[in-house]
């Protein structure tokens, strides 16, 4: 059963690098001709890609589903190569190996992603009328409604300048990231204490 479990985990390992092959590619030729090398990576990896799906999974151009979907193989793939290499599993591991999934493949990558376009924007805010800043402008939508919570909950009845607000928001984000950051790894200790 062991060497089974091993097996499966290896071919998901392989699956899960023909995954990233397809992401790549598709930033080179987003609508793969019949018949290319592309079309058919694209009728192996689509079909299981297509479950995690979603419009609140986009951002602008950049679609977020890819990542969800190799994070839940990453968390089967350690299960089945846990129990090959140890011959056991228990609760407290996979509790363990889907909340270190769901920050790595999840709200690690969003917190990243926001923090960037958020330094980008308030960047672009001190250089207002510039095609930097109108480029920023329209990819700002990723974080409009966190600069809109701060807008209501900071500043209701008084004007504040975007820079302003950008700034806040960026300190506002990165408070709430290790806050975010120390939940999780308080989560992460009490599933290591699950008895079974």
């Amino acid at each position: 059963m062991a060497t089974i479990a091993l097996f499966i985990a290896r071919l998901l390992s392989i699956y899960s690098f023909i995954i990233w092959i397809r992401i790549m590619a598709s930033w080179i030729n987003p609508f793969p001709r019949a018949g290319s090398f592309t079309y058919y990576l694209a009728m192996i990896v689509d079909p299981y890609l297509n479950f995690f799906r979603a419009k609140h999974l986009r951002a602008g151009m950049l679609d977020f589903s890819p990542v969800i979907g190799i994070g839940v193989l990453a968390v089967v793939q350690s299960v089945f190569e846990i129990y090959g290499t140890y011959g056991m599993m228990s609760l407290s591991l996979i509790v363990m190996l889907f909340l270190s999934a769901f920050w790595n493949y999840g709200v690690q990558i969003f917190f990243t992603f926001g923090f960037i376009i958020l330094v980008m924007k308030t960047i672009a805010s001190f250089m207002s009328g510039s095609n930097f800043s109108m480029i920023m402008s329209r990819m700002g939508s990723f974080t409009d409604p966190i600069n809109a919570w701060i807008r209501r909950t900071f500043f209701k009845t008084r004007f504040v300048r975007d820079t302003t607000l950008n700034i806040i928001t960026l300190l506002v984000f990165v408070v709430i990231y290790f806050v975010s950051r120390y939940a999780f790894s308080l989560l992460y200790s009490l599933a290591a204490r699950i008895p079974f």
